[in-house]
């Protein structure tokens, strides 16, 4: 299997592809138009030469952790410390984005990709088994993940494709709203500095549509519930200046947003030409809350053996009227 060759899903109302390697959303658009709707590369390797995690499923442990350490059942479990030699992003160097997955079911609307990672993989416990199943009906694209194992260990996988509804150089042009009244401030180094805030009266209130800002400080995490929710909910929307429009539904408690301020400058990667540059894309993350182990009052991570972590994530687009 190359993994780098994207497996195309279609439907009446939208086409999306997936790249087996990392379970990546590399595209998505809709059947009567041409623009990709997700940051996408002209050359699908520089999906992984190019670390910025563009459409990748991040984990197993997505976001920050605190020195890389994962304290469980009175063990401290080192993961690699790879942004400044201080926190561990997204599960280290090694993390899901990088790795083969398996494909184990497909059709023309949905395949179903498949890891396992082995006791000590990242530096954490348990024989994992993580499956990710991308499906399309009509203008949604569904994604869900399950992952069980056979020893506690901490599970946070999240989705990370770059969106851009609308073509245009930069996600300003783009309104959003994120229906969370509270999130998580942090630290220099984007760690949770151990409370929850309001979103009244601070940059981080999008609880009505308004222009995203270019700003190196979004990059937060929203809280959507104090634990997960077994059927999706509405938590946000995303809307482009030529009428496209996202709506996310989900069933994880948070929702990482990143308005892409540190995207590196690069001519002509994307595809079409098309330049990747600083905040040209948006990133809408569910997951759970940051750093969740280190911090008491968040909702917790850990996944027990006879138990199934479940996240399933709703992208319902509308197109340009």
């Amino acid at each position: 299997m190359t993994t780098t060759i994207p497996i195309h899903l279609r439907s009446d109302a939208l086409n999306a592809s997936i790249l087996p390697r990392g379970a990546t959303l590399s595209a998505v658009r809709f059947t009567q138009r041409s623009e990709n709707l997700v940051l996408g590369f002209a050359d699908p390797e520089d999906h992984f030469r190019i670390p910025v995690y563009a459409g990748h499923l991040v984990g197993p442990v997505a976001n920050r952790i605190k020195a890389g350490q994962i304290p469980l059942d009175g063990k401290v479990y080192q993961m690699t410390r790879n942004e400044n030699g201080e926190t561990s992003l997204h599960s280290g160097p090694d993390g899901l984005h990088t790795l083969d997955w398996d494909i184990v079911a497909r059709t023309d609307q949905s395949v179903t990709l498949q890891i396992d990672l082995k006791d000590g993989d990242q530096g954490l416990p348990g024989n994992r088994n993580i499956k990710a199943t991308y499906s399309i009906a009509g203008a949604c694209l569904t994604l869900e993940i399950a992952a069980r194992t056979d020893q506690p260990t901490p599970m946070n996988i999240a989705a990370h494709p770059y969106w851009m509804l609308d073509g245009l150089s930069d996600v300003s042009s783009h309104l959003l709203e994120v229906r969370a009244d509270s999130y998580v401030p942090t630290d220099s180094r984007n760690l949770p500095l151990g409370d929850i805030a309001p979103v009244a009266h601070t940059e981080f209130d999008f609880r009505t549509l308004r222009p995203v800002p270019l700003t190196p400080a979004l990059d937060e995490n929203f809280c959507l519930a104090p634990e997960s929710h077994t059927k999706p909910q509405s938590c946000a929307r995303l809307a482009g200046s030529n009428g496209t429009q996202l709506e996310i539904a989900t069933t994880a408690p948070g929702l990482q947003v990143y308005n892409g301020a540190f995207l590196p400058d690069l001519k002509g990667v994307l595809e079409n030409g098309h330049d990747l540059k600083p905040y040209g894309g948006i990133a809408l993350e569910p997951q759970f809350w940051p750093d969740a182990p280190h911090q008491p009052g968040f909702p917790q991570i850990t996944l027990n053996p006879r138990d199934t972590w479940r996240q399933i994530t709703h992208y319902r687009l509308t197109p340009p009227a």
